[in-house]
């Protein structure tokens, strides 16, 4: 990652949108494990190169909107909403907003610090980061959270914000990581299940392949060909074991992201609904109505005079 601070012409600076960038090369910012070198926000407008520069760090840069290609050594990658970009130290990086279509996209820049004392070690992320054999793929984990919550830290710094940038800064590591890592068909668990029997795996495998794939199921019964059941037998067995139906359990997780959102803010209702593969957003605002008793707007709009 270059200095996003850099000099820049006047015709290079229109052609930002805009731009929110906290850089710290002079002076790296430890978070237990990592240096933080630089953190920022970016929306291009039409045509926006970034210009060739060599990775002084890691950087993960995540597509909020929008597309245009990124460059890794010459190899030419093109990107479009919710995908991940990893660069690593030494590499020849560069990109290109759509002409039609521009990116915005949030990038971080960083390093693994070397000394960090056992416990906060990070080496088999470094490891995996190192060996990347394609830096680009769609998110699967829902990095643009924490993406969104240490930027707003950093734009309205309070008590404990120094911790919470730290917790959000090694949550957007550790999502890239899982996100590179079942790229690369390796498993990654938390913890370990006691098997009781074949029809609770079962189910297990329905509610993690949900949770991991929240934003991109646009269909239920292609859970089941994901999984390599009929769909009538798992909603049987579903309904057995955990009481509610494969959709009511769907629908649950859906709700459970929008009101994460609705807290957040920076995302329109209609955004939502796009995301969450409701066909419209009177559908979308409907269901929720139904669910809570008020529609998505005026729970917002509660959040807001809650925080007043």
């Amino acid at each position: 990652m270059a200095d996003r601070r850099r000099s820049r012409s006047r015709s290079e600076r229109d052609r930002i949108k805009f731009q929110f960038d906290n850089s710290y090369f002079h002076n790296p910012q430890l978070h237990e494990s990592v240096l933080l070198y630089q953190i920022g926000d970016v929306s291009c407008a039409a045509g926006f190169a970034i210009g060739p520069h060599k990775q002084y760090c890691y950087e993960i840069s995540y597509i909020v909107s929008g597309k245009g290609s990124f460059s890794v050594n010459g190899e030419v990658y093109h990107v479009q909403e919710r995908d991940i970009i990893l660069n690593v130290p030494e590499e020849i990086h560069d990109g290109e907003a759509d002409p039609l279509e521009p990116f915005r996209y949030f990038y971080v820049g960083f390093n693994f610090d070397a000394e960090a004392r056992e416990g906060y070690s990070m080496a088999a992320i470094k490891e995996l980061f190192d060996r990347v054999e394609r830096p680009v793929l769609a998110d699967r984990f829902g990095i643009d959270v924490p993406f969104i919550r240490i930027l707003d830290e950093l734009h309205n710094l309070k008590e404990y914000s120094a911790l919470m940038i730290s917790m959000y800064l090694h949550q957007i590591i550790v999502l890239a990581y899982r996100n590179f890592a079942e790229q690369q068909n390796r498993t990654i668990k938390a913890a370990s299940y006691v098997q009781v029997d074949e029809q609770k795996k079962i189910v297990y495998e329905v509610i993690q392949y949900i949770d991991a794939n929240l934003l991109r199921i646009t269909e239920l019964g292609k859970v089941a060909e994901e999984l390599h059941y009929s769909y009538s037998y798992l909603s049987h067995i579903f309904k057995k074991e955990v009481g509610m139906t494969i959709k009511e359990y769907f629908d649950s997780k859906r709700f459970e992201q929008a009101v994460e959102w609705l807290k957040l803010g920076g995302m329109t209702i209609t955004q939502m609904a796009d995301r969450l593969h409701y066909q419209s957003i009177h559908t979308f605002s409907k269901a929720f109505r139904n669910k809570f008793g008020i529609s998505p707007s005026e729970y917002q709009a509660l959040l807001h005079s809650s925080k007043k």
